[in-house]
């Protein structure tokens, strides 16, 4: 079999059976070192766990990726963390952080480095407690060095922070589409105490953020929200997060959320927005479709020379499906596309490993011509959960259009 993917040098090897059949059959120990290039680690696995990754790719091929850090560690850096990679991805630097700002998420317009995502009020612990939340954008000139600090709203801070308004965002994509800037952000509203286990995330109302590719990003007053969506109680899921600004085959602007499904998991939840960004529209009845993986957090991107929609997503395999929380089943990554957003297809498994305190998940990822670059938060071993990730790593998914499932990598025991 033609090995397309790029994984370490000592696993390559590994994957050489000729059918799907015999590869979902075929078990290995897992290695002992993280797979892919460990960009960085927690110190303190047991307290702190890497959050939120995100990665570009300037044009001059230098990759730039960002995370942080969160748990219950009494100290810890409130700053998103930015590496580079001169050699596409083999080894990494960190050269600077991104002050005061959680949840960034990297993309690269009008010749510069821009990062999305929030700042947290005064005595920050928790994102789903913190009340003065506010989103922020900074911008960096210099290719992830330094950066502008969002102070107040001419210079990147663009909604929320007070008490009565707080709204925050995760790393989700970005979207450039018909001159625009589109990025789903989340009011924090009341919690539905009925719903089990993760009722805080029913106290998300997404809304859309968007501006004018050719405004200045930086000054709040550019920018137009869609009034936020409330959940709706549903007897099959316990609420929503981390949307997706995706345009439709047909042309239409949606946001596609995340949905907390932690019995089946497979669904995601898609909002109707207008092609201006003002206003945005959910109907529960329709509103829901098919996803796998849908109830863990997911990157979808429109790839134009396959005509299909992309993601990497923690798809449940069939070896897990009696796993009690599926929200919590992310030992398995795969690789899905899908024509119209509505239905998916699982086109190989990048990743599998039969244990499930590892997770990985969140994976973001760009598309550099046949491959997909791709960073991860990783809870490998040492991590107490799949959640709370010990490791941020790169790897790479070579040929990513031409994989199926013959070429699904072994599962690791």
């Amino acid at each position: 079999m033609k090995t397309r993917r790029t994984l370490p040098l000592a696993l390559v090897a590994l994957f050489v059976a000729s059918s799907a059949l015999a590869r979902a059959e075929e078990t290995i120990p897992a290695p002992k070192d993280p797979p892919g290039v460990v960009i960085d680690k927690s110190d303190n696995f047991a307290e702190l766990y890497v959050g939120s990754p995100s990665v570009e790719i300037l044009p001059d091929g230098t990759y730039v990726a960002s995370h942080d850090f969160f748990g219950p560690a009494k100290e810890f850096d409130l700053r998103t963390q930015v590496f580079e990679s001169k050699d596409k991805g083999a080894t990494w630097t960190r050269i600077g952080a991104i002050p005061q700002q959680r949840a960034s998420y990297l993309f690269y317009a009008k010749n510069a480095l821009y990062a999305i995502g929030w700042a947290p009020g005064e005595g920050f612990r928790d994102a789903s407690k913190d009340t003065k939340c506010r989103v922020t954008i900074s911008r960096s000139e210099d290719g992830g060095r330094t950066w502008t600090t969002p102070s107040d709203s001419k210079s990147g801070s663009l909604i929320g922070g007070t008490e009565d308004f707080s709204v925050f965002c995760d790393p989700a994509p970005v979207l450039i589409s018909g001159g625009r800037v589109w990025k789903e952000v989340e009011q924090m509203g009341d919690f539905d105490p009925n719903s089990k286990p993760r009722f805080y995330m029913t106290q998300y109302r997404p809304m859309c953020a968007s501006c004018p590719l050719d405004a200045d990003l930086l000054d709040a007053a550019n920018w137009t929200f869609t009034e936020p969506i409330p959940w709706v109680t549903q007897d099959f899921a316990g609420g929503w997060a981390e949307g997706n600004v995706l345009r439709t085959p047909e042309g239409k602007m949606i946001i596609q959320m995340r949905v907390d499904d932690g019995v089946r998991d497979g669904k995601g939840a898609q909002i109707q927005l207008s092609d201006d960004g003002e206003t945005a529209t959910w109907d529960p009845s329709t509103g829901f479709v098919e996803m796998p993986g849908g109830a863990k957090k997911f990157v979808i991107k429109y790839d134009d020379p396959s005509g299909y929609y992309w993601s990497l997503v923690n798809w449940v395999h069939p070896e897990d499906v009696d796993a009690p929380d599926k929200e919590r089943t992310r030992n398995t990554l795969a690789l899905v596309r899908s024509k119209d957003l509505k239905s998916w297809e699982i086109r190989t498994i990048v990743y599998r490993r039969a244990d499930l305190t590892i997770g990985f998940q969140y994976v973001d990822w760009r598309v550099e011509g046949d491959d997909l670059v791709c960073v991860c938060r990783l809870a490998w071993d040492g991590a107490h959960n799949c959640h709370d990730a010990n490791y941020f790593t790169f790897f790479r998914l070579k040929n990513f259009r031409d994989l199926t499932r013959e070429d699904d990598a072994p599962t690791w025991r």
